[in-house]
């Protein structure tokens, strides 16, 4: 007969997700994983396989919404595709609450990885474009509310905005000294793109 297992691989999976999350792969020991999941190694490898199978599906956990709302989930949940778009970019700019790790677990893989492994990078490359598509989407749906300022191609904003997004999250992470310059980034961008209040105006 089969031995239950000791412990909840759903709730060690979050542990650990949080842990790489908060220290990264490098930094994130064996026994930090062990000691933060309260499970034994044996454990741990007969159900990961290893501490980069382990990673790779918390960042699989991440990716799909464990830790909050999607990008996808936040551009759909506004009446306004201007405002929803604001709220993404004010989402990824602000700290987080309690003892959540600071920044955005993908972006954190991105920096500390970079290209060097083929499968986190597919992973990471793969969430910036389903960024850019839920982006051109909302983009293109504020051009037929008449939203979008004139001259805005919904293509190129996406890619531009998928890159800020990330680029506000990596500013975040140095702290409140960076509010004013990270307000001021938001306001500019969307006084590019136009404005909910001036749809249907001539």
């Amino acid at each position: 007969m089969a031995r239950t297992k000791e412990f909840d691989p759903e709730a060690a999976l979050d542990a650990a997700m949080r842990l790489f999350w908060r220290k990264g792969y490098e930094g994130t020991s064996t026994s930090d994983l062990t000691g933060e999941l309260g499970i034994a190694r044996a454990s741990l490898y007969g159900t990961f396989g290893s501490k980069r199978g382990l990673y790779l599906a918390a960042l699989d956990r991440f990716l799909a919404g464990a830790a909050g709302p999607t990008a996808a989930d936040i551009l759909a949940s506004r009446e306004s595709a201007l405002d929803a778009i604001r709220e993404l970019l004010e989402t990824s700019a602000t700290p987080p609450e309690g003892n959540a790790p600071y920044g955005c677990f993908a972006v954190n893989a991105t920096v500390e990885h970079g290209d060097a492994d083929p499968e986190i990078s597919s992973r990471t490359t793969g969430n910036i474009s389903r960024l850019e598509t839920a982006l051109y989407g909302a983009l293109l749906r504020a051009r037929a509310e008449g939203e979008l300022a004139p001259g805005v191609d919904p293509k190129s904003a996406a890619t531009m905005l998928a890159s800020l997004n990330h680029g506000l999250k990596v500013l975040a992470r140095a702290g409140v000294e960076q509010r004013d310059r990270i307000n001021t980034t938001i306001d500019s961008v969307m006084s590019m793109l136009g404005s909910p209040s001036s749809a249907g105006t001539d």
